[in-house]
């Protein structure tokens, strides 16, 4: 059931709009009301749903960002910052998951998962804190609950997601004053998650999943509604820092979504 969200006015970057969580989220949060800036590397996605979104009435801007590179992290946060007046949030929703086993995983493959997942998470908060200190706003980062349980083949990525949890955790500590909201994400269904794995690789560690009783995911909720969870954290008003999103269940299929406030305060 689509959630009732009010981001009126909000002013809200949206990394890594080009596709899956992050262009599902900006369509939404406009929708509510939001002015979206939307920052990722296709600039030619971005630039089309930009056009979207306004042909809708609202507003939008697109902005060319590879996380990996510093200076792109703080021209993408300033040009939105400048665009829109100022920022209240920004939403951290890129995710790289090569599909590689920690035996064969070189340190340029550890790398690119981590400048993706963790540094350039860390490079945009850097840009985005004197901003979101002069609204008082707040920052979203998109975990995994494979960092909790993880599959062969995507090490990489879950300990990257194990260590953007930690990475939060600590900016909360050096930033009490803003709010840094890490939202677990359960399986999610209708992503480019697999996209670039190497097809005849990808049946072969599969194969071994099914074989274990790891895949398929039981659970599996719609992106849209997952989407619309992680809106939801940029309408309330209340301090947020752990959220799990996790598929709900009723008469054994899923339904929407369910989610948990590990930790919540008025």
């Amino acid at each position: 059931m689509p959630l009732s969200l009010d981001l009126a006015g909000r002013r809200v970057l949206v990394v890594g709009a080009s596709s899956g969580i992050g262009r599902a989220l900006a369509e939404i949060a406009a929708a509510a009301g939001a002015r979206v800036t939307l920052a990722a590397r296709r600039i030619d996605r971005l630039e089309s749903l930009a056009a979207e979104i306004r042909a809708r009435g609202a507003s939008a801007h697109a902005f060319a960002c590879d996380v990996a590179l510093d200076a792109d992290c703080r021209r993408a946060v300033d040009g939105a910052a400048a665009a829109l007046g100022g920022l209240d949030a920004f939403v951290y929703a890129p995710g790289l998951s090569p599909l590689i086993t920690l035996d064969e995983a070189t340190r340029e493959d550890w790398r690119r998962v981590l400048d993706t997942n963790l540094i350039g998470a860390s490079q945009i908060t850097a840009a985005a804190v004197p901003h979101l200190r002069a609204s008082r706003g707040r920052a979203v980062y998109v975990g995994s609950y494979s960092a909790r349980q993880t599959l062969p083949g995507i090490s990489l990525y879950s300990v990257s997601k194990l260590a953007l949890s930690g990475l939060v955790a600590s900016w909360r500590m050096e930033c009490p004053e803003l709010d840094f909201v890490h939202v677990t994400l359960g399986n999610t269904s209708d992503t480019e998650f697999a996209a670039s794995w190497e097809p005849a690789k990808a049946a072969r560690i599969i194969q071994g999943w099914v074989a274990r009783g790891l895949f398929p995911a039981p659970k599996m909720m719609p992106l849209r509604a997952a989407a619309e969870a992680i809106a939801a954290t940029l309408a309330t008003d209340a301090f947020l820092d752990e959220v799990g999103v996790m598929p709900r269940m009723r008469d054994g299929r899923v339904e929407d979504v369910e989610i948990a406030l590990t930790k919540q305060q008025g």
